[in-house]
């Protein structure tokens, strides 16, 4: 049985995190959870799939969507006969670039980084790189990274079998494969990194093809041939600089030297 850390928020199964396919809410997002009476906030994993179906879904996605497009605001709220005041953050995702019956699509006021919101729940931050490819026509593909968790109680394994699983039969083994639709046409590369037999923690990496929805592919290839980067002030000052110096000796430097390194 899934643990109450890596146990969806919705179902109750074990969630395995897999980039397009689940996600971690963090505490600090302070994502408020009106529809429950227990807690303030929402907070813990979900599967996308999950998400979708929940009934708490459009409220759950509204917050949500505040908070990613946000700068941050000011919490007051009642409990234990005493007023509280927090601070949500905002992810500065505040420049909507498209809207349509299935997505909307945001860019970061100061960062080259891209977010896409569903209608049925599932989102994706995208980055520079993964709008190049789109705009040749390729498939945005998370590369992975490093995700750690603790594997339920059950039969007991040894790092060698753990090691020798695809990741279908991870999933099968924790009962919550069928939570993950359309993941094998996403060519998923699965790898372990280490399995800790006493602890039951496994460390891995999935790179995959993020799901996105077609009208979303078909405007960020276009998007992605048009838009102009986002140049910060001491870039453009270090590009200024190395045109005014080329061809001229630097004073007091050996030629044959490395340069110094950039202003940071």
């Amino acid at each position: 049985m899934a643990d109450d850390l890596n146990s969806c928020r919705i179902c109750g199964e074990f969630v395995l995190q897999i980039p397009g396919w689940s996600y971690y809410v963090p505490s600090y997002t302070l994502l408020r959870a009106e529809w429950q009476s227990d807690a303030p906030f929402f907070e813990g994993a979900l599967h996308f799939s999950c998400l979708s179906g929940w009934e708490h879904r459009e409220a759950f996605l509204a917050e949500f969507r505040s908070i990613m497009t946000g700068y941050g605001r000011s919490l007051i709220f009642e409990a234990g006969g005493e007023t509280h005041t927090l601070t949500q953050p905002g992810f500065h995702f505040g420049n909507p670039i498209y809207q349509g019956e299935d997505c909307e699509i945001f860019r970061h006021t100061a960062t080259d980084s891209w977010l896409v919101l569903t209608q049925r729940g599932p989102w994706f931050r995208l980055e520079r790189e993964q709008l190049a490819t789109l705009a040749e026509l390729g498939t945005a593909r998370s590369a992975g990274g490093g995700e750690r968790t603790r594997l339920p109680e059950g039969p007991s394994l040894t790092a060698e079998e753990v090691s020798g699983m695809g990741l279908a039969e991870l999933l099968d083994l924790l009962g919550s494969a069928d939570r993950y639709p359309g993941l094998s046409e996403g060519a998923p590369e699965y790898t372990v990194w280490s399995y800790h037999e006493r602890k039951r923690v496994l460390e891995y990496s999935v790179a995959v093809d993020l799901p996105l929805p077609a009208p979303a592919r078909t405007f960020l290839a276009s998007y992605a041939r048009e838009y102009q980067p986002i140049v910060l002030d001491d870039e453009t000052e270090s590009a200024e600089g190395s045109g005014r110096d080329a061809g001229r000796k630097p004073e007091g430097q050996d030629p044959g030297a490395a340069p110094s390194a950039p202003r940071g």
